[in-house]
């Protein structure tokens, strides 16, 4: 009884169901079969509502294993959607990362490119203004040496005139002498003597012009010295004849002036021009007196 009041006092059912069973065998061990069989029957009756309550206990509890499951797997792909979406994020940051540091590589390569040929067009630009400037300079330097080189041409060829007009003169002259001595033929002792006192100073008057003609010679023939050096190296055939020639056409004379310098004829002139021209090996549509003067 004291047992049995403790587990009452406490609610423990499986105590009670405890009790009842000895209850129902101490009665039954007294014979007294009819308390045996009530406390048989309350022990029956416990047993089913101890059985009912494990059966409710066990289904709250699959109940709760299956919302704790649940949730568990909802915590799992609430997890695992959050790993996706975290996944997704970073690579899109990268992605986006990757495409905002390829635009700036980009424009950098584009400004470095630009810098460059920049640069590059700055230095032809000197190089050309450079290059201009030596053009102009040796431009200059061609116009005087061009300058210089006609200066000395037209003096060239105004010596040579006027060795021409002097040549000119002195034929007079000897023509004059000539005329003089067949009108002494004609004259009586007493008379020719002071007609050769005039031939003798017409002579005298030559003699001096043919000072002064070897003067010239000799300054025209030092001023042609580098062309008869460079016209020698270009064609070391040539006679003296040929080299005296090509002076007086680099000069610019004509046939006319030639033979008169020379003292032979311009058909003579213009078949030596042609022995030249042989000796040169120029063509026939090339300019004799172009090509001297470009030596």
């Amino acid at each position: 009884d004291t047992a049995y009041e403790i587990a009452t006092a406490m609610h423990a059912k499986e105590l009670i169901s405890d009790n009842y069973e000895y209850r129902a065998l101490v009665y039954a061990a007294l014979n007294n079969y009819k308390e045996a069989y009530h406390y048989q029957n309350l022990l029956i009756d416990l047993k089913n509502e101890l059985q009912s309550s494990h059966k409710l206990r066990n289904i709250e509890q699959e109940i709760s294993n299956s919302r704790y499951i649940k949730q568990k797997r909802k915590a799992e792909n609430e997890a695992q959607t959050y790993k996706i979406e975290l996944l997704k994020r970073n690579l899109f940051i990268i992605i986006v990362a990757t495409l905002l540091i390829t635009v700036v590589v980009f424009f950098i390569w584009l400004w470095y490119k630009r810098k460059k040929n920049i640069e590059l067009m700055t230095a032809r630009h000197e190089l050309e203004q450079t290059e201009y400037k030596l053009a102009e300079m040796k431009m200059k330097q061609q116009e005087n040496e061009l300058r210089t080189v006609n200066d000395a041409l037209d003096n060239s060829r105004q010596e040579a005139s006027s060795f021409a007009v002097f040549l000119h003169s002195r034929n007079e002259l000897l023509d004059k002498i000539r005329e003089m001595i067949k009108k002494g033929y004609r004259m009586d002792q007493q008379e020719i003597v002071v007609h050769l006192k005039k031939i003798n100073a017409f002579i005298s008057q030559y003699q001096s012009g043919d000072k002064s003609n070897s003067a010239l010679l000799i300054n025209i023939e030092e001023k042609n010295n580098e062309f008869i050096k460079r016209l020698t190296e270009r064609h070391p055939d040539l006679t003296n004849g040929e080299k005296n020639l090509a002076v007086l056409l680099r000069v610019n004379l004509a046939t006319k002036e030639i033979a008169m310098l020379t003292g032979t004829t311009p058909k003579t002139i213009n078949m030596n021009r042609y022995r030249l021209r042989k000796s040169l090996n120029l063509a026939t549509e090339e300019d004799l007196t172009d090509y001297l003067q470009n030596i």
